[in-house]
């Protein structure tokens, strides 16, 4: 009897041992999963679709994020950008499991039409020492562009910034290979004005949104350096004030920011802030002109 007794002792041990094992396992399975999921292609034209899977094993439920506003509640699918620009993508599998993916959209190839002729888009005034943007409209593989100051070729891509040292008229020539002749543009560079003292105050202010705004694409602090220039200087601490990128490109300040600190992995230099005031307030900025260089 007593063999009988020990027997089944023994049996309930093993059948526990056998249940914990499994619980371990089972755990140990979970903990370690990893999302299995894609985005194709990073880099792609606008108006194609970007494809994107998830094949988690176990996984029930999904979130897509396109960084956009817009979601997916399915494993996988397409979707169309409609703007151009950089985006992050990131899942969410069920509630817990998270990864992102960085795209970018560009400019569609049909844009590129050989019957378009070249163009200079670029501002009829500027100021001495200001940094100006110099764009060039069209198909061509060369940009030869002269500023009219140094009586040299200034710089070669389509895409260039500029900053004069001496006020005055200047003609503005662009070579390129489609061209026979350069196109012509013509700007006006104004003096700085020395002797307003808001000049100098804006100067510094512009300055110190410069170096919180770079500190975010080196990946610093972003609440921090967000909300310093939010509550220090914009008016009534409104994150939808206008920023202007570059002369050409618009933002609330929100979005913009969260765009640095998106492509901080991306050298993006910060060259210049300039501020606009609120004409009811003098220490309230209700616009930000921001002037930047991106570089592979």
């Amino acid at each position: 009897m007593g063999k009988l007794s020990n027997y089944r002792i023994y049996i309930v041990i093993a059948t526990l041992l056998v249940c914990v094992g499994l619980v371990f396992i089972v755990r140990s399975c979970i903990s370690g999963r990893e999302i299995q999921a894609t985005v194709s292609p990073a880099d792609i034209e606008s108006g194609l679709p970007v494809q994107y899977a998830d094949s988690t094993k176990g996984a029930n439920t999904w979130l897509w994020e396109f960084g956009n506003g817009d979601t997916s509640s399915e494993p996988s699918g397409m979707y169309v950008y409609k703007e151009l620009g950089k985006y992050q993508i990131r899942l969410t599998v069920d509630g817990k499991l998270e990864k992102k993916f960085i795209i970018n959209i560009r400019p569609n190839q049909k844009e590129n039409n050989s019957e378009q002729l070249i163009q200079i888009i670029a501002p009829a005034t500027g100021l001495q020492g200001e940094y100006i943007i110099f764009r060039g409209e069209g198909s061509s593989k060369e940009w030869r562009w002269e500023f009219g100051e140094t009586g040299v070729v200034d710089a070669r891509e389509k895409t260039a910034i500029y900053q004069y040292t001496d006020p005055g008229m200047y003609e503005v020539l662009l070579t390129t290979e489609e061209t026979q002749y350069p196109i012509r543009h013509t700007i006006k560079i104004e003096g700085q004005y020395t002797d307003n003292d808001t000049t100098d105050i804006e100067s510094m202010i512009g300055y110190a949104i410069r170096e919180k705004l770079q500190a975010i694409v080196d990946q610093k602090s972003f609440n921090k350096n967000y909300n310093d220039i939010l509550t220090n200087y914009l008016c009534n601490k409104n994150p939808n004030t206008l920023v202007v990128v570059n002369n050409t490109k618009k933002n609330d300040f929100y979005s913009y920011c969260q765009g640095l600190r998106i492509i901080g992995r991306k050298k993006v230099t910060i060259e210049k802030v300039l501020i606009e005031m609120d004409d009811e307030n003098d220490y309230c900025i209700n616009k930000l002109i921001v002037i930047q260089t991106d570089t592979e």
